[in-house]
């Protein structure tokens, strides 16, 4: 079920629930799920439409102090300044800011919304992102406290669309800073050199764009030292001719292919679904202040099969 239709259903139980004379009369455990469902209604149909680190940040902010005067007053003996459904909201606040600093600088769940990382990647399965490999970011303003390491070619990097970066996006990183990428004809070469691919047979699978079947030929590719799993399908528009996207600074695009030099700051990403997918061949460089994280672990949940992988070595 999804964050709008969980929260639209917790909205709607929480009226029936904090009536006033269930509170007074009624069972406890029914007034603290009447508040419950006034407090996480809202926040998960709010987190549908707005960033959820955005509402977080806020909760906390408003959160936090009444909690600290709570807390204070209570060391005092005095009653109570906040009651019922707003009094319930701010004893979260602990756990606001506890989830605010662990998906700011730990981890994130992150759900693929495309087949363009299949066939490692399918549409709905949760992705699990480390925040903490590539250094403390802080959320929202794109900036960097202090990097750990860089991202490394092979692996899968979530961030944000240059773009629109209200749209995290996730893609496989191939080239570096300094790197020279070339695609030509669906064969890629890094720094002059072909990367091989090894054909393992046919892919078949519905593009959720199209709901339309389409088949591919899967292939076993080997970058940088790691081994990995693409789809390659030469009938697909490679390098975005005719598309509404703008000139790419420091690539030529011809006839013959796609040149880039990724500039300092920046990464080549290309989607493991080579034919459908959106990325560098289109759009550009990923700049480093508008990555979130590494992907490193995939849990996929569908018809009672549960399947756990890692996803970068």
């Amino acid at each position: 079920m999804s964050f709008f239709l969980t929260g639209l259903a917790l909205t709607a139980i929480a009226p029936v629930l904090c009536r006033k004379a269930l509170a007074e009369h009624g069972p406890q455990w029914a007034n603290t799920l009447g508040c419950m469902s006034a407090v996480l209604g809202p926040f998960y149909l709010l987190c549908t439409f707005i960033d959820m680190h955005t509402v977080l940040l806020v909760c906390a902010a408003v959160s936090g102090p009444l909690w600290i005067t709570e807390r204070t007053r209570a060391a005092r003996g005095k009653s109570r300044f906040t009651e019922g459904v707003l009094g319930f909201a701010v004893e979260l606040a602990p756990i606001a800011v506890l989830l605010l600093v662990f998906r700011s600088f730990i981890a994130e769940g992150y759900i693929v919304p495309s087949s363009s990382m299949r066939p490692n990647l399918v549409v709905g399965n949760y992705v699990l992102v480390d925040k903490f490999t590539y250094g403390l970011r802080l959320p929202l303003f794109y900036t960097t406290l202090f990097t750990v390491s860089s991202p490394k070619r092979a692996d899968v990097l979530v961030f944000r669309f240059p773009l629109d970066r209200s749209k995290p996006y996730i893609k496989r990183v191939i080239g570096i800073p300094g790197d020279l990428i070339e695609y030509r004809a669906g064969e890629l070469y890094v720094n002059d050199v072909k990367i091989n691919e090894e054909d393992i047979g046919r892919y078949d699978y519905i593009d959720e764009s199209s709901g339309k079947p389409k088949q591919a030929r899967i292939m076993t590719e080997e970058l940088a030292g790691a081994r990995f799993q693409i789809l390659h399908d030469t009938q697909a528009k490679e390098l975005g001719r005719g598309s509404d996207f703008p000139d790419i600074p420091g690539c030529d695009r011809s006839a013959e292919g796609l040149k880039c030099l990724v500039p300092n700051d920046s990464f080549f990403v290309l989607g493991d679904n080579r034919g459908n997918s959106l990325d560098s061949r289109y759009w550009g460089f990923v700049p480093a202040r508008y990555i979130i994280g590494r992907a490193i672990y995939s849990i996929s949940l569908s018809k009672m099969d549960f399947q756990y992988k890692k996803v970068t070595n």
